[in-house]
């Protein structure tokens, strides 16, 4: 019995036409007739009634087709198995993100996915989310790593899929960063970051991101909900650049909490504040993909990387 015998079974049994079956396995309808006699006389037993309006399974023949169904699910299986193992010794796996998400995200992951699969070549494209979604979306990216918006911003163009998969890893709140200059007391008895009323912010100067910036679409949503808009000392897409520029006192400036918190040793007369929750001052880090039937190795081992550090790390 081998998988080809298997296979021209289920295949009759599932058409009830010799004819049909025969087209769909690509095979001469005489080859698969002398094929169906020869394994029926094999096993001395006949695996279908053969009537006018087509050929139905006698008992024997639906025995026959569950193995064969068990069997060839267990041989496709072993396949996929097999494939994965050839990809993780030289599989390619194509990762979307931002700079900041790689900074954030990415960096913890790659060191112990490299250790466990360092025959994995992993490419990094490093963009704007808005420009990832479409790599994605043109399959030219495995995953995604995004920027989602608050659930409370008005207006957010997404990805739309039934096959779009998408997985918070992190929610972080944006603070607000500026110069001691500015007297604003940031002393808090509970040690954790003091909120800054935002209407006090409404004659210092913002340093503020590209249009083009979903840290900036979220910041001018805060200011719309607060009422104003501070004046703009300088625009800028550099996280970098503005939080220099803040500690030099230019103006004060919105940066994600856990960036700001990385950076805070090194610049001395900076002083940070958080926003008030009411504002949703935040975004969401999501790795998005699409759902296949099958979904391959290097994909699906890299989630796991990603859920088991985040899982571990209560985010």
């Amino acid at each position: 019995m081998t998988d080809r015998e298997l296979l021209y079974i289920k295949t009759i049994a599932e058409e009830h036409n010799i004819t049909h079956a025969a087209q769909k396995l690509c095979i001469a309808q005489p080859s698969l007739t002398q094929s169906l006699q020869r394994i029926e006389r094999s096993l001395n037993c006949s695996l279908f009634h053969r009537q006018k309006n087509g050929f139905f399974l006698t008992p024997e023949g639906e025995l026959y087709y569950e193995t064969a169904c068990q069997m060839l699910t267990l041989w496709d299986n072993f396949l996929n198995q097999l494939s994965d193992r050839n990809k993780m010794n030289g599989g390619i796996l194509n990762v979307g993100a931002s700079w900041y998400n790689t900074l954030l995200i990415l960096t913890p992951i790659l060191p112990e996915y490299r250790k466990n699969y360092p025959f994995v070549d992993v490419r990094l494209a490093e963009q704007k989310t808005s420009e990832l979604e479409q790599l994605l979306s043109q399959g030219k990216l495995d995953l995604i790593l995004s920027h989602q918006y608050p659930k409370e911003y008005p207006s957010k163009t997404r990805l739309t899929s039934k096959k779009l998969v998408e997985k918070p890893l992190l929610k972080e709140s944006f603070c607000i960063a500026l110069h001691s200059k500015y007297g604003f007391l940031s002393e808090s008895q509970d040690q954790t970051l003091p909120i800054l009323p935002l209407e006090v912010l409404k004659h210092v100067p913002l340093i503020r991101f590209s249009e083009r910036q979903r840290i900036r679409h979220i910041c001018d949503f805060v200011f719309e909900q607060a009422g104003f808009f501070p004046p703009t000392a300088l625009t800028t897409y550099s996280f970098p650049s503005a939080l220099e520029l803040a500690a030099q006192g230019v103006g004060a400036v919105i940066l994600p909490e856990h960036y700001l918190k990385k950076q805070l040793d090194d610049f001395k007369d900076l002083q940070v504040f958080l926003i008030d929750p009411a504002y949703h001052a935040c975004w969401i880090s999501t790795v998005c993909y699409y759902q296949s039937d099958y979904l391959p190795v290097t994909v699906s081992t890299f989630l796991k990387c990603l859920e088991k550090h985040y899982s571990n790390n209560g985010s």
